[in-house]
């Protein structure tokens, strides 16, 4: 259904009606273009690049520049004639119809409404649609006074073989073989982000083992130490491309990239694989597809992707052999750094652990991680290494692993305080595993005494006393006698034992005591020797007739 008519009111303006993608010039923008477009308009031929080189691929196939040359020199010699000029902007080929065009807008005497230009790498920029010429051809021609913006004029003839080199002061094109002229590789040198220091043909920044060496014609050397492109905003690389086109740096340059990680023997080999990742590497920078800041990162990353064996703590390699080097520089708490050994002793194959902490599993004998934090590499591997963690450290298995294992799997929590946490439970648990038997395991009162011990150990003479007092009658009761004398307790627990329970107890004092003494051995020195002939003695004293246990 058809809309309501509006109405006209007596004396309303027309509304002026912009097109989608323009706007209103700026007095600086309406300046620049003026100033540009006069130039166009008087000195035509200043815009276009000296020629330099050979244009023609041979006979049979066509010189497309001298072709489009040609087409612009007809143009230049009908400049005066806007009529002509506009019927020409819309036919022909498309860098002429864009050279046309701009014509037009150059007789023109007032710039109100421009396009708008946006692109990835050259951002966004201003210029006057005429005709049916392409943006970026508009644009290169009406912007030429700026060295990238005028290649972009010519960047039809640039995708066919030809070559574009500019520079402040001048344009070149050096036909179908990419032969930068001397001048600019200067200029670009001169005017790039990083600061070189220039002894002759030999251009370097930066210090250190670590460089990548771009070596263009005439000789002239650039040296760059990795270290000095890791915090650079603007792009070294990227400012030389944008100079030339096709913006095609690799295909000027020989390359020599030196690399070795902190810590690699001088006398060790670099494999041919990673040398050949690596250089792969360099030629994605030079093609702009990696960032000045992401360069040395890449290159050690291929250069990690093609080892065998070791252990890679950011950018510092170790001997698969040195685990202690390894963990000693690697940040965290002395059980994070036992959890990590573990994973080291157990894990079958290899793993990296880029810097948001995600595991790539790897076949080669490789740990590689990206940072030095040990709660990276705990969180990275937890759901692979878990059970073998708490397995090695803490004695669980089983049933009794499963909860931990996934309390950390979901929750998540920080692996410092989980461990110290699960730690502290199972310290007793692994404290009480030192001893020879299970109480359960041996004679009466004998379980009795050992469990009094372990029971001391784990949560303190206090406790006992209690426990001794509760045994109940007969030989447990002694035995409970026994202990409190050992412990110095005899006169206040007294009361609590009948006379014949004390007698026979005291009798079993020096052993106990002996057996008591022994039980510190087993906690701190792992020793239960000295435990086993104890229990055998107060075996004795206690007159019980079964052996004991097999240890």
């Amino acid at each position: 259904m058809a809309g309501p008519s509006q109405v006209e009111f007596p004396g309303k303006q027309k509304q002026k009606i912009r097109m989608r993608g323009t706007k209103k010039a700026s007095g600086s923008v309406k300046e620049k273009l003026e100033k540009n477009l006069t130039v166009l308009l008087e000195e035509p031929d200043s815009v276009l690049p000296r020629i330099t080189g050979a244009t023609s691929r041979g006979l049979l196939r066509p010189d497309k520049l001298k072709a489009c040359l040609r087409e612009l020199n007809k143009i230049i010699n009908k400049r005066e004639d806007p009529k002509w000029l506009r019927k020409r902007m819309t036919k022909g080929g498309a860098i002429a119809r864009a050279f046309a065009g701009s014509l037009v807008a150059a007789h023109e005497e007032n710039v109100e409404i421009v396009a708008i230009f946006k692109h990835p790498v050259y951002g966004s920029t201003s210029f006057i649609r005429r005709g049916n010429g392409r943006p970026a051809h508009l644009l290169g021609f009406q912007m030429h006074s700026n060295p990238e913006y005028r290649l972009l004029a010519w960047e039809e003839l640039a995708r066919e073989g030809y070559w574009f080199f500019s520079w402040e002061k001048e344009f070149v094109c050096t036909g179908v073989n990419p032969d930068p002229p001397k001048e600019w590789v200067i200029s670009c040198l001169n005017d790039s982000p990083l600061k070189f220091n220039n002894d002759g043909d030999v251009w370097q920044i930066g210090d250190g083992s670590n460089f990548v060496k771009l070596v263009f014609a005439d000789d002239i050397e650039v040296k760059i130490s990795l270290d000095s492109l890791t915090n650079k905003k603007v792009s070294f690389v990227k400012a030389i491309a944008l100079t030339m086109s096709p913006p095609r740096l690799g295909d000027i340059v020989d390359i020599e990239l030196n690399y070795l990680p902190h810590g690699w023997p001088e006398d060790k080999d670099v494999s041919d694989e990673a040398i050949e990742a690596m250089d792969a590497v360099v030629q994605r920078w030079l093609r702009l597809e990696i960032t000045d800041s992401e360069l040395q990162r890449s290159i050690h990353d291929s250069f990690c992707e093609q080892l065998d064996s070791g252990l890679m703590l950011d950018n510092t390699w170790f001997d698969i052999e040195d685990q202690n080097g390894f963990l000693a520089e690697l940040k965290g708490s002395d059980i994070e750094l036992e959890a990590v050994e573990v994973i080291l002793d157990t894990l079958e194959g290899g793993v990296k652990v880029d810097a948001a902490e995600n595991a790539h599993w790897l076949s080669n004998d490789v740990v590689h991680l990206e940072g030095n934090n040990a709660h990276a590499l705990l969180k990275a591997t937890w759901g692979k290494c878990g059970m073998d963690i708490l397995d090695n450290l803490f004695s669980l298995t089983g049933d009794d692993a499963d909860g931990p294992y996934e309390q950390q799997l979901k929750g998540k929590k920080a692996f410092g305080g989980f461990l110290r946490e699960l730690d502290s439970k199972q310290s007793n648990v692994r404290m009480i595993r030192k001893f020879p038997w299970d109480s359960n395991a041996l004679p009466s009162p004998l379980d009795f005494a050992d469990s009094l011990i372990k029971t001391s150990h784990a949560e303190g003479v206090g406790k006992t006393t209690a426990m001794a007092r509760k045994s109940g009658d007969g030989s447990k009761a002694s035995m409970g006698w026994a202990w409190v004398s050992v412990h110095g307790k005899s006169e206040s627990e007294a009361w609590h034992y009948e006379q014949t329970i004390r007698d026979k107890g005291g009798d079993w004092v020096p052993n106990l005591k002996l057996l008591w003494d022994a039980s510190t051995l087993v906690i701190e020195e792992g020793d239960v020797e000295p435990y086993v002939a104890a229990m055998e003695k107060l075996r004795n004293s206690t007159g019980i007739i079964d052996v004991l246990p097999d240890v």
